[in-house]
C-alpha cells in the first residue's frame, strides 16, 4: 500500500472549518483509496493511502485542491 501524509499549519478556526468541508467526502468508499483527516489546533493532516501510484495520485490531486480552496473560500 502507498501512503502519503501532508500537514497544515493552519489558525483554528480554518482548520477547523477545511476539515468540516472535508469530512463527508473522506468518508465516502473508494475501492482502492482510504483517507484520514484530522484536525489538532491548527494543524490539519491529510494521510492518504491507495493501493496503486495512480490511485494515490488521484487522492493527492483531488484533496489538496479541495484543502487549496476550503482556505481560499474562509479568506472572503
Amino acid at each position: 500500500m502507498k501512503k502519503a501524509t501532508f500537514t497544515f499549519e493552519l489558525d483554528e478556526k480554518t482548520s477547523e472549518i477545511v476539515a468540516k468541508s472535508l469530512l463527508p467526502e473522506s468518508k465516502r468508499i473508494v475501492p482502492r483509496t482510504k483517507v484520514e483527516i484530522k484536525n489538532n489546533k491548527g494543524k490539519l493532516v491529510l494521510n492518504i493511502m491507495a493501493d496503486d501510484v495512480s490511485a494515490l495520485r488521484a487522492g493527492i490531486n483531488s484533496y489538496l485542491r479541495w484543502i487549496k480552496t476550503g482556505i481560499d473560500m474562509t479568506k472572503i
